[in-house]
């Protein structure tokens, strides 16, 4: 045990030695070396662990840390969560040593492989709440080093440990990443090749190594298409809003455009009932091999990547066009992103491989966490009266006005839908801090008679018992209670008007949102922090309630449908249009699975059918006043 009151072992004495050197000592390094990396995959509990005096953390000392130190895939690291901390963390060590890097100070500590976590009487589990201000630096940081934090252990005393491991990918915090630009920072939207390179990592890994090859034409839901489609339509997309931006003709094969351009969302109460949609072959041997989309894809991205260079180097003008199209292609497959997993989860451990490069969660021991976490004082607050504004000013249709044709810079890009800006007058209304659980719809479903045959698309029958599906595979409701629960409007409908509620207009829900939820930056569950939900966390006194919906999107009244001045996007005909049926409704917020781009955009509007049962949307009861 490191004792704070011993000039040997005190973190603190290594800042009472004005000549401590910035070096790695060679005993450390010595160890290290004996340790091997397993597959790139991190440990859950860390062989080194860094123990930090400042509550402050700097993204270039933990990357230089994580390089120097990580082992197994991972990397323990020990900081404050109090101002005033009484002890460091009380792990049993085998060899410990005092350095510093960037200026940072620290001990170092290889732990005893039988006693890599802390002991149970010394852990705190109710105050790892990933979006108080302290934690959610901590978050930030790690974004910002391309790291993640696998679990984080708070512990009595006034410390928190978090198990770090360096992902295939990660999304750095949007204030610290400027949208494209020829000169000036720009506080605009438009994305970055860096940005690019990274959602292409996230849909590689989802496409072509969480989807065995048997499963490549299969339909993991029925209102959709077989995976393979996907693989395809997103290039296939890409390529044909680059023609319309800068000209030119299909990348080759040219026939790509006829099965790819258009993916389906049929009426779920009728299925033969569908917008305009490209005609994908019947048979699995008609459809183009994988190694073929591959190669299409590979020469869209490399024509993608010849804009920017003509960009960059003025062969050719960052119209507002142009800039438009590079917005909604980006956004485009972050959307699909999205769509790909819910559809992939359905078979989630019979199908489905788990995310690689992201380490398994500890269920059991975060399981305790949640279950340990603060609730609310009260489960309800009252919201408004108040005047909000919903949109945007951004209309497609400006594009090509003169004298804005290349105003570009510090533009918010959007969707048809977004804009434009609309003034709502919100009556006051009393809203539940936290949407409704898995624990507490199971029980409204049980008191209904426990139907099998309808249950959340998000639910499945297992072992004799009621799981909740994630990309790791079923876990137990046991695990999954607190987390927001997934499933259709209809379903959240009935069982808020069983307490006496309804679900929140959207002018509502904005509101609500505007006012407690974090966001990204904030430590919200959004950008694959997570590959599943968390419980939420709005509603504490001590951060004035603001916190996180655990990370889901949320269900609303509102009917998705026109409104005045709104001008239909002529770069992705029917976009919005085609499904203004009053089956779709506005739903609002971001899942664990959204980019933060589209996550942090307070206007982004998403919408699905009233009874579809699949997508990651939650929703919370509100009541009238």
């Amino acid at each position: 045990m490191l004792s704070p009151s011993s000039s040997s072992s005190s973190l603190d004495s290594v800042f009472d030695r004005p000549n401590s050197r910035a070096t790695t000592p060679s005993s450390v390094l010595s160890s290290l070396s004996s340790h091997k990396s397993i597959g790139g995959i991190a440990s859950q509990t860390p062989v080194t662990c860094l123990f930090v005096q400042s509550a402050t953390v700097d993204a270039d000392f933990l990357t230089l840390a994580f390089n120097t130190y990580s082992q197994e895939g991972c990397l323990g690291l020990c900081v404050p969560n109090d101002p005033n901390p009484r002890n460091i963390l009380p792990f049993s060590d085998r060899k410990k040593t005092d350095a510093t890097l960037k200026g940072q100070a620290f001990r170092v500590s290889i732990l005893d492989a039988n006693q890599r976590s802390p002991r149970q009487e010394d852990v705190d589990l109710s105050t790892s709440i990933s979006t108080f201000p302290n934690v959610a630096q901590h978050f930030k940081a790690f974004s910002l080093a391309g790291l993640r934090a696998v679990t984080s252990t708070p512990l009595v005393g006034g410390y928190i440990v978090y198990t770090l491991e360096r992902p295939p990918f990660n999304y750095t915090p949007l204030s610290m990443a400027p949208g494209f630009t020829l000169s000036k920072p720009s506080g605009g939207n438009v994305p970055t090749l860096e940005e690019w390179t990274n959602v292409w990592a996230t849909w590689d890994l989802i496409t072509l190594q969480m989807i065995p090859r048997e499963m490549l034409y299969q339909k993991p839901i029925d209102l959709r298409h077989k995976c393979l489609f996907y693989i395809g339509h997103i290039p296939t997309f890409l390529d044909m809003l680059l023609c319309k931006a800068i000209g030119g003709s299909a990348s080759e094969p040219q026939y790509f455009w006829n099965i790819f351009e258009r993916g389906i969302d049929p009426h779920v109460d009728d299925p033969d009932h569908c917008h305009s949609h490209s005609e994908v072959p019947e048979k699995d041997e008609d459809w183009p091999i994988l190694e073929t989309i591959v190669s299409f894809r590979d020469r869209v991205r490399s024509r993608l990547v010849e804009l920017y260079n003509d960009l960059q180097t003025g062969k050719r003008r960052l119209t507002r066009n142009i800039a438009r199209t590079l917005v909604m292609t980006i956004e485009h497959e972050g959307f699909h992103i999205e769509t790909l997993l819910y559809m992939l989860i359905q078979r989630a451990g019979f199908g489905t491989l788990p995310p690689p490069g992201f380490t398994a969660p500890p269920w059991e021991m975060i399981a305790q966490q949640w279950d340990a976490a603060p609730a609310p004082s009260t489960s309800t607050i009252v919201v408004g009266p108040a005047t909000i504004l919903l949109g945007h000013q951004d209309s497609e249709g400006d594009d090509a006005i003169p004298g804005a044709v290349e105003d570009v810079d510090n533009h918010v890009f959007g969707w048809d839908n977004e804009s434009p800006e609309r003034k709502f007058e919100v009556a006051a209304f009393r809203a539940e801090w936290r949407p409704i659980t898995n624990n507490e719809f199971q029980a409204f479903w049980r008191a209904q008679g426990a139907d099998c045959s309808r249950i959340p698309g998000s639910w499945v029958y297992e072992d004799g018992e009621m799981k909740v599906r994630t990309m790791y595979g079923p876990v137990s409701m046991e695990i999954a209670r607190h987390w927001p629960v997934l499933t259709s409007y209809d379903d959240l409908l009935v069982y808020a008007q069983s307490k006496g509620g309804r679900l929140p207009t959207e002018a509502e829900l904005r509101l609500f949102l505007d006012s407690y939820e974090v966001g990204y930056e904030g430590g919200s569950n959004t950008g694959f922090r997570n590959w599943h939900p968390v419980p939420a966390t709005t509603g504490l006194e001590c951060n004035n309630g603001r916190g996180s919906n655990g990370g889901v999107w949320e269900w609303t009244s509102t009917l998705f449908d026109t409104h005045e001045g709104l001008s239909p996007t002529n770069l992705f005909t029917g976009y919005s249009t085609d499904f203004f049926d009053t089956k779709h409704h506005v739903v609002l917020g971001a899942s664990y699975a959204t980019i933060p781009r589209l996550a942090s955009r307070r206007t982004v509007r998403n919408f699905y059918q009233h009874n579809y049962p699949y997508p990651w949307v939650g929703g919370r009861v509100v009541y009238d006043l």
